[in-house]
């Protein structure tokens, strides 16, 4: 079927959806953020179920319809449109300025829109990010990629927070890992993450998944548990459009962001 005709098709499957959905209640709030720092950052992960008569490639096009909603939009520091591996599921990852940026936009009116014109839940999680490393000079800059390509990942890497280790003692160990994180071949942008759950860890923003690959191997998987006596988990994400904020009103904190020179 042309690539044309299966957009109509899937459009209107997708409205049709929307309708039957509009009965089911929404969660209309997102995970985490009770606890948060009130000068962190926050990120957060959306995921909404993609139907299966959307191919990848039509919500792609979407995708990149939506970009110009987001380029000035207040406290969105950054944006990497998403597909999730173990799922399918599409969405976002988001940094948000702070907290209240990203309830603001993530709000009850959020949920419903995205049940009305998707026709699916929108899950959303929130992480506290105190440190955030931008590798490149300038900063990370917008990118599409092209079908079939290499494309930026950003895997989700979680560990538990080992038993008598306090906030104090993750953030000396997020600043103590700047320096080697500023040497690692391939990596954009890393947003160190602490959880309402008891788990910390890193989003990381790889340009392509040889790098990603390259630095989250088996040697790596093995350093992390003997270093905190529990294994990492990874959630893997596609991520082939990247949009930084533009206005001065989507800046980080100085003391959130460590800027490549």
């Amino acid at each position: 079927m042309p690539q044309s005709l299966s957009r109509r098709v899937a459009a209107t499957l997708l409205a049709s959806a929307a309708a039957a959905a509009a009965v089911v209640p929404a969660a209309a709030q997102p995970v985490g953020g009770a606890g948060f720092d009130p000068a962190s950052s926050v990120a957060a992960i959306v995921k909404v179920p993609r139907p299966w008569y959307a191919p990848r490639f039509v919500v792609e096009g979407r995708m990149r319809d939506a970009v110009p909603q987001f380029e000035s939009l207040p406290g969105l520091n950054f944006k990497a449109y998403s597909f999730a591996r173990a799922d399918g599921h599409y969405g976002g990852i988001y940094l948000w300025t702070d907290l209240a940026a990203a309830r603001a936009w993530f709000a009850p009116a959020w949920f419903e829109r995205v049940r009305r014109e998707r026709g699916a839940e929108g899950q959303v999680r929130l992480f506290e990010v105190p440190l955030v490393l931008d590798n490149t000079p300038g900063g990370t800059s917008a990118r599409t990629s092209a079908r079939g390509g290499a494309a930026p990942v950003a895997p989700l890497v979680e560990i538990p927070v080992p038993p008598g280790v306090g906030r104090a003692a993750l953030l000396q160990g997020f600043r103590d890992a700047l320096p080697t994180d500023r040497k690692v071949p391939g990596l954009l942008r890393k947003y160190f993450i602490l959880s309402d759950a008891g788990r910390f860890g890193g989003i990381y923003l790889w340009q392509d998944e040889a790098s990603a690959r390259a630095w989250h191997d088996q040697a790596w998987q093995d350093r992390v548990a003997a270093r905190y006596g529990q294994p990492a988990t990874l959630e893997w994400f596609d991520t082939p459009i990247l949009q930084p904020g533009r206005g001065a009103e989507q800046a980080l904190p100085e003391a959130v962001l460590v800027q490549a020179r």
